[in-house]
C-alpha cells in the first residue's frame, strides 16, 4: 500500500472513531421505568417535599411543578439557590442549604413555597435513585459505566474505573459510592469547567427526566 493510501485508511479510521463516540453519546436511551413507575416516582418525591411545607402552614396551596428534571448531587444546591434567586426569593447560603431573607418582603411561606417549587423541580439524583428497582439502578449504571465514562475519557479527563460484581452489587453501598465525575469533583474544579464536562458528557440519561411532557412522550411510545 502507497504511503497515501494508508494516509486514507488512517484518516477513515480516525473519522470513524470519531462518529462511533458520537453515535455513543447520542444514542436512543432505553425506557426501563416507564410511564406508570415515573409518575409514582415524580409524586412521591413531590409529596414529601410538599409534606415540609405543609407541617407549619396546612391551608397553604400546593403550586403546580410541570418540570422535574433530576441533577447530580454535586450541582443540586447551586441549582436550587439560582433558582430561589431567579423568583426573586433573597435567599442566602448556609451550610445546611438556604436561608431566607425577607429584605424584599416575602413571607416566610412565600419562602417555602418557592423553595419546594425549585427544590422539586430539580431533584438530586441520590434521591431520585432511592426510588430505582435493581433493574433500573443497573441501567443507569451501564449509562454511567459505557457513554458516561467513556466519553470523559475521550475528552481527556480522568474517570475512575467502575467496581465489578453481579446483578446484586447494584445495591450495594460500593456501586453507590463510584461516579465516574468523582476524579474531576475531587480536583475541586470551576463550575464552569464542571459545567463544560456536564454538557460534552451528560451525567444523568434522559429516561431519569420526570417532568409532565416526559410523561407524554413516554406514554406514546
Amino acid at each position: 500500500m502507497t504511503t497515501s493510501g494508508r494516509r486514507v485508511v488512517v484518516a477513515v479510521t480516525v473519522v470513524a472513531c470519531v462518529l462511533l463516540l458520537a453515535g455513543c453519546a447520542e444514542a436512543p436511551a432505553l425506557d426501563p421505568l416507564g410511564p406508570q413507575r415515573r409518575e409514582q416516582i415524580r409524586q412521591s418525591i413531590l409529596d414529601i417535599h410538599w409534606a415540609d411545607v405543609v407541617k407549619d402552614y396546612p391551608d397553604a396551596l400546593r403550586p403546580e411543578v410541570p418540570a422535574m428534571g433530576p441533577v447530580t448531587d454535586h450541582d443540586q444546591r447551586e441549582v436550587v439557590y439560582t433558582c430561589l434567586r431567579a423568583s426573586g426569593i433573597p435567599a442566602s447560603r448556609t451550610d445546611n442549604g438556604f436561608r431566607y431573607n425577607s429584605s424584599l418582603g416575602q413571607s416566610q411561606l412565600e419562602f417555602e413555597a418557592e423553595k419546594y417549587v425549585c427544590e422539586a423541580t430539580s431533584p438530586s439524583e441520590s434521591e431520585v435513585v432511592s426510588y430505582l428497582s435493581g433493574s433500573s439502578r443497573a441501567a443507569l449504571f451501564d449509562y454511567q459505566r459505557k457513554i458516561v465514562r467513556p466519553c470523559l475519557l475521550s475528552t481527556g479527563a480522568k474517570s475512575p474505573a467502575p467496581p465489578d460484581g453481579g446483578p446484586a452489587y447494584y445495591q450495594s453501598a460500593a456501586l453507590a459510592a463510584w461516579d465516574p465525575y468523582m476524579q474531576i469533583l475531587a480536583a475541586k474544579p470551576r463550575s464552569r469547567d464542571v459545567a463544560y464536562f456536564e454538557q460534552r458528557c451528560p451525567p444523568l440519561p434522559p429516561w431519569l427526566d420526570l417532568s409532565t411532557a416526559e410523561l407524554s412522550r413516554a406514554s406514546k411510545r
